[in-house]
Parts: structure tokens; sequence; C-alpha cells
């Protein structure tokens, strides 16, 4: 998982260098400095995504953990 998270957020790196790139023409190109946009959008939206299941999986393992030597109570 962890090198999914590091390929992604080196591409999200090469799409923002070729956003601005292509900004810094003298004419940009306004259809594909747009493309470029969503692209990093998407990129930015998965990396985002894969962060926060790994922010859910720690917590629950330290859920559990911290459970485990909990007692149950009677009656639940």
């Amino acid at each position: 998982m962890k090198q999914l998270l590091k390929a992604l957020r080196a591409r999200h790196s090469i799409v923002a260098a070729k956003i601005d790139e292509e900004q810094r023409r003298p004419q940009p190109d306004g259809i594909r400095v747009r493309a470029l946009k969503k692209i990093k959008l998407r990129l930015k939206e998965q990396i985002m995504l894969l962060e926060r299941g790994e922010t859910m999986k720690v917590a629950a393992v330290r859920s559990k953990a911290s459970n485990f030597g909990t007692p149950l109570l009677a009656g639940r």
C-alpha cells in the first residue's frame, strides 16, 4: 500500500510540473491545462482515499488492542 501511495504522489508531482510548464508557455493550451488539472485532482482523491483507509486501519487495530485486556461487562 505504501508503494502505491508513493507512486501516486510521484505522479501527482509530475502532473503538477506539467501544468506549471504549460502555464509558463507564451500561449498555454487551456484544454491541456484543464485535462491535466482533472488528472491531478483524481490523483489527489485517490491519495486521500488510501491515506484515509490506512488511518482507519490503524485506528481499528488500536481499538482492538485497547479492548483486548478489557473484561466484558455482565449483561451486555
